[in-house]
C-alpha cells in the first residue's frame, strides 16, 4: 500500500490506509435511512470493489484479437454504476458507459462501434449484490502487486462525445490521463474528507467522471449520486451537499425553485456559460461558482476557476499538465490528459490530433487581462479582480463563426452571451443577414422587463460590423426547446437556425 499511486484504483486503494472508517458512499438519502442503513466507508467500498473486480473477470471475455476486456453498460447514476467503474478498473477491464437517458437508439448505436461483453441492469444487480455481501466481512489485507497493472497509457475507459446527433464517438482515455486530469482539477478546487459531494450529473460523461469521481477518489471525501432535479430535490435537504457539479439549465432551475441548502459551498458549473444575474443569484446565496472548461476529448478539463478567481464570464486558467497555443484565435493543447484516440476511427483521430499531439479544442478564445475583468462585474467583493488575468473566454466554436461580405468577422456566441446577460433575457440568437453584410439578433425574454434600453446601450458599445442591424422577438414553443437546445442549455445552432428559417423566411 506504500508505493506511489499511478492510477486513480491504486488512490482508491490508499484510501484503506489514510480514511479507511471514514464515510465514502451513502446509498440512500439519509432521511429515508435506519441507523445503519446507507454508509459505506472507504474500507467496505475497497472490499466491495475488489469482490466485484472478481466476479467481472469471471463474466467479461477477452477480445481474441487484442486480449482486451471490454465492459458495456446503461448508466443510470446509481451507486451501483460507481461500484461498477471502479470495479472495472481494478479487474484491468475497458469500461464503456453508455447514459442511459439517452435512448435505446443510441445506446445501440454505441454497442455495435465498439464491441464486447453486455451487462444488463438485472445482471448488474445481481453482480453487485453478490460482491456486496463481503463489505461488512473483516478486510482481508490488500496487495496492490496482486491487481491487474497495465501500463500507464493502456485504455481504461471510452466515453462519448455529447449529444445524440450524428454517430456517435467513442473517446478513449488512459488510465493516465484519468488520474492526472482528476489531480489537476482537485488542485484548482480543493476539496476535504470532511466535504460531501452530491453528484447529479451523469457519470458517463466526462464532466461528473472527472470532476465527481475523480476528485472524490482522491480527496477521501463522501459521495452521493443521483440524476438531475428530481434527484437534487431527494438529496439535498438531508445530506446537505458542500459541493455539486451542474449545468447552466440545471443550476437555474435549482435556483429558482429556492432549494439551495446553507451547507452548499462550492457549484461547479460547465458545458455552458452560466449568466451573470444567476452568477450573482448564486453569490447572493453563500455559494461560489466555479465555472470551468474542457471537452471529452481533453479528459475533459482543461480550463478552472478557483475559489480565489471565481469571476462570471470566464472559464479559469488552464490547469496543470497542459501546454496550449492560440491559432487565429482557436484553441489547441497538448498533454497527457487528452484522449489517445476515438475507438476505430483514425480518420477522425488525426484530424482532431496533428502528428506532434495537438488536439484542436474547435473554440475560439480570449485570455482576460486584469482590466477587462476590473471592467466586467464587481460581484467578487473584497477581492481583486485582477487576479483573474489570464483566464479564457470562450467566444465560440471556429465553425459557427460568421464572415460578412465586407471581410469582417462575427463571433456570435461571444456576443449572445453579453445580451443574455441581461436580466429577463432568456435566451439570444445572432444569425447572418440574407444580405451577408451584417447580423441580426433575436430575442426571447421575459414580457414584465423592460430589456430595449440595455440591448442599445450594449449595440452602441459594439464595434460597427458587430451591431445588430435588426432585433426580432424570439418565441420558442416548450415543444420545440428539447430540440433546440442540448442538456446543457446550450444552443444547438444549426437546429436554431433551421428553426428561424422556418418560423420567419430568414436566418
Amino acid at each position: 500500500m506504500n508505493k506511489p499511486t499511478r492510477t486513480l484504483i491504486e488512490a482508491l486503494y490508499a484510501n484503506v490506509d489514510r480514511c479507511g472508517s471514514g464515510v465514502a458512499l451513502r446509498l440512500r438519502p439519509p432521511a429515508s435511512l435506519g441507523q445503519d442503513d446507507g454508509d459505506v466507508t472507504w474500507a467496505e467500498l475497497v472490499a466491495w470493489v475488489s469482490e466485484l473486480s472478481g466476479l467481472l473477470r469471471e463474466q467479461v471475455a477477452a477480445d481474441v484479437n487484442s486480449g482486451q476486456r471490454r465492459l458495456l453498460h446503461a448508466v443510470a447514476n446509481q451507486p451501483t454504476d460507481v461500484v461498477v467503474a471502479l470495479a472495472c478498473q481494478a479487474a484491468g477491464i475497458v469500461e464503456v458507459p453508455i447514459d442511459a437517458d439517452a435512448g435505446e437508439r443510441f445506446i445501440q448505436q454505441c454497442r455495435e462501434r465498439v464491441g464486447g461483453s453486455w451487462l444488463d441492469e438485472g445482471a448488474k444487480r445481481e453482480l453487485v449484490d453478490r460482491a456486496g455481501a463481503s463489505r461488512r466481512e473483516p478486510l482481508v489485507e490488500l496487495r496492490l502487486d496482486a491487481m491487474p497493472r497495465p501500463s500507464l497509457d493502456d485504455d481504461a475507459l471510452i466515453l462519448w462525445t455529447s449529444g445524440t446527433t450524428g454517430d456517435p464517438k467513442g473517446v478513449v482515455l488512459s488510465h493516465r490521463s484519468l488520474l492526472l486530469n482528476a489531480q489537476a482539477k482537485l488542485r484548482a478546487v480543493p476539496q476535504s474528507e470532511s466535504d460531501r459531494r452530491l453528484t447529479v450529473l451523469s457519470i458517463a460523461h466526462g464532466y461528473a467522471r472527472t470532476c465527481d469521481l475523480g476528485t472524490w477518489i482522491l480527496s477521501g471525501c463522501t459521495l452521493a449520486i443521483t440524476r438531475g432535479f428530481e434527484g437534487w430535490l431527494e438529496w439535498s435537504d438531508s445530506y446537505a451537499p458542500t459541493l455539486c457539479n451542474m449545468v447552466p439549465s440545471l443550476a437555474e432551475r435549482v435556483c429558482d425553485a429556492a432549494c439551495v441548502p446553507t451547507s452548499l459551498r462550492l457549484l461547479g458549473c460547465g458545458g455552458a456559460a452560466m449568466t451573470v444575474d444567476r452568477f450573482e443569484q448564486w453569490l447572493r446565496r453563500g455559494v461560489t461558482v466555479i465555472q470551468g472548461y474542457g471537452l471529452t476529448e481533453a479528459g475533459p478539463v482543461i480550463a478552472s476557476q478557483t475559489p480565489d478567481d471565481s469571476v462570471p464570464g470566464y472559464v479559469g486558467r488552464i490547469v496543470a499538465g497542459w501546454e496550449h497555443k492560440i491559432e487565429q484565435g482557436c484553441l489547441l493543447v497538448r498533454g497527457p490528459h487528452a484522449m489517445s484516440r476515438y475507438w476505430g476511427d483514425p480518420v477522425a483521430t488525426a484530424a482532431r490530433i496533428d502528428p506532434a499531439g495537438w488536439l484542436d479544442t474547435g473554440d475560439l478564445v480570449e485570455l482576460a487581462t486584469g482590466s477587462d475583468l476590473a471592467t466586467g462585474s464587481d460581484l467578487a467583493t473584497g477581492s481583486d479582480l485582477a487576479t483573474g488575468s489570464g483566464q479564457l473566454r470562450i467566444l465560440g466554436r471556429a465553425d459557427d463563426r460568421i464572415v460578412l461580405a465586407n471581410g469582417y468577422k462575427v463571433d456570435p456566441h461571444a456576443l449572445e452571451q453579453r445580451f443574455a446577460a441581461i436580466a429577463g433575457v432568456r435566451t439570444a440568437v445572432i444569425c447572418q443577414k440574407t444580405d451577408q453584410r451584417g447580423v441580426a439578433l433575436w430575442v426571447e425574454s421575459d414580457d414584465s422587463v423592460e430589456v430595449g434600453g440595455q440591448l442599445e446601450s450594449i449595440i452602441r458599445s459594439l464595434p460597427r460590423w458587430e451591431q445588430p442591424r435588426q432585433i426580432n422577438r424570439l418565441l420558442i414553443p416548450d415543444s420545440e426547446r428539447e430540440r433546440l437546445f442540448n442538456r446543457k442549455g446550450a444552443i444547438r445552432r444549426s437546429e436554431m437556425l433551421r428553426f428561424l428559417q422556418r418560423a420567419t423566411g430568414s436566418c
